[in-house]
C-alpha cells in the first residue's frame, strides 16, 4: 500500500474518535483516494501493427511524449510499433502516417474511450487503418 495512503487513513481514523458518521466520512475519503492512485498509475498500451504490404512511416506523439522523435518510425510489413504510458484524466496520443504517396491521421489513445482495452491495437492494411477492439476502419489507404 501507498505510504501517503496509509498516513492519511491513520490521520481519518484518528479524527474520527470511533464516531461512526466521522468513519463513514473518513471511509469514502479513503476509497476516493485510492481510486486516485489506482487511475494514475494504471498501465494503458497502443501497439500499432502493419498488416499491409508496404512501409508505413509513422509519427505518434501526445501534448509531452513523441513516439520515436522528430523522424518518427518506420514499420516494415509484419511488424509493428507499442508503446505504454500511464493512464491520466487527460492523455491523448494520435498518430499521422506517410502511405504509398498519401498521409493520413488518427486519435491512437483517448482518455475517455470507456470501451478501449488496456492494450488499444491499431492494424494498418492495404485499404485501411482499423481499430482491433471494434473491427471499425478509422481512416481509408489506397494501396497498388
Amino acid at each position: 500500500m501507498n505510504l501517503p495512503l496509509i498516513i492519511v487513513l491513520l490521520s481519518l481514523l484518528a479524527l474520527a474518535k470511533s464516531n461512526p458518521f466521522f468513519i463513514a466520512a473518513a471511509a469514502t475519503q479513503v476509497v476516493a483516494a485510492i481510486v486516485k492512485i489506482v487511475d494514475r498509475t494504471e498501465q494503458r498500451s497502443v501497439i500499432v501493427e502493419n498488416h499491409g504490404r508496404h512501409h508505413a512511416h509513422l509519427w505518434c506523439e501526445s501534448r509531452d511524449d513523441k513516439i520515436g522523435g522528430s523522424d518518427g518510425v518506420w514499420i516494415a510489413p509484419g511488424k509493428s510499433l507499442g508503446w505504454a504510458f500511464g493512464k491520466g484524466s487527460k492523455t491523448q496520443f494520435w498518430c499521422n502516417m506517410d502511405w504509398w504517396g498519401q498521409r493520413v491521421g488518427w486519435d491512437a489513445y483517448v482518455h475517455n474511450w470507456k470501451d478501449a482495452p488496456k492494450i488499444t491495437k491499431w492494424h494498418i492494411r492495404d485499404d485501411g487503418v482499423y481499430d482491433e477492439w471494434r473491427g471499425r476502419k478509422w481512416r481509408n489507404l489506397k494501396s497498388e
